[in-house]
């Protein structure tokens, strides 16, 4: 049985958010365009059969979201109900770093490789 690949997923449902310029993994340098939106994913067995399919993943997706001016509230707010739209819990902070602003939301859940559902933790 092969794993539900959510690092794809989380990057459509990401770039699928008009407002977000630039969609990564990794830290840029410098920032030249925002809002950006820099995620990584993490998985982990969670349940195997008898044949060691993984039937249960558990998955933590991390967005971090900078704008250099405005408000991000918009943004998350897209993003929490996308995510948890497919049965994501979420953590989210914020901070300002030197007059950019910095959002961050970590969803998880238990992706169920058989029945394509997830389901929170």
């Amino acid at each position: 049985m092969e794993i539900i690949n959510m690092k794809t997923i989380a990057y459509q449902t990401i770039k699928s958010i008009a407002d977000i310029k630039l969609v990564t993994t990794s830290y840029p340098d410098t920032f030249t365009v925002y809002p950006v939106a820099i995620y990584s994913t993490q998985h982990k067995s969670h349940f195997r059969d008898s044949d060691m399919n993984e039937l249960l993943t558990k998955w933590t997706i991390t967005i971090d979201l900078f704008l250099d001016q405005g408000s991000l509230t918009g943004i998350t707010n897209q993003l929490i109900a996308k995510f948890s739209a497919m049965g994501f819990s979420n953590d989210v902070g914020d901070e300002n770093l030197s007059g950019i602003s910095r959002v961050f939301i970590k969803f998880t859940g238990i992706v169920d490789n058989a029945m394509n559902r997830v389901y929170e933790k």
